[in-house]
């Protein structure tokens, strides 16, 4: 939760889809991640914060007011129960996907 309420108040230090290209895309407002060679850099903080925030419903992702943002995710994580980050990771907006970790 704090790393996504960090992003939410620090969007302009990440780039974001839009700031690439012009076309009107479906994730036009999702930023953007890095690609990684290495598992030190996919699950550094930096990398994860934008997979973490572009997971998020959009209806969420377009209030723009921190406290009703830091509202409504709290109870969007409460009412889901992730947990784990891969199970957040995995979870589908319209059906949630289980998670099963490797033997």
């Amino acid at each position: 939760m704090e790393t996504i309420l960090y992003i939410k108040t620090n969007k302009e230090r990440l780039k974001q889809n839009l700031d690439t290209h012009e076309h009107e895309t479906r994730y036009r407002s999702d930023f953007q991640t890095q690609f990684c060679r290495t598992d030190i850099l996919k699950k550094s903080v930096t990398n994860m914060e934008s997979k973490l925030y572009n997971k998020l419903p959009n209806y969420m992702k377009n209030v723009e007011n921190l406290k009703p943002f830091k509202n409504q995710l709290k109870t969007f994580l409460l009412q889901q129960a992730f947990y784990s980050v891969d199970e957040y990771l995995a979870y589908n907006q319209g059906k949630r996907a289980l998670y099963y970790p490797n033997p």
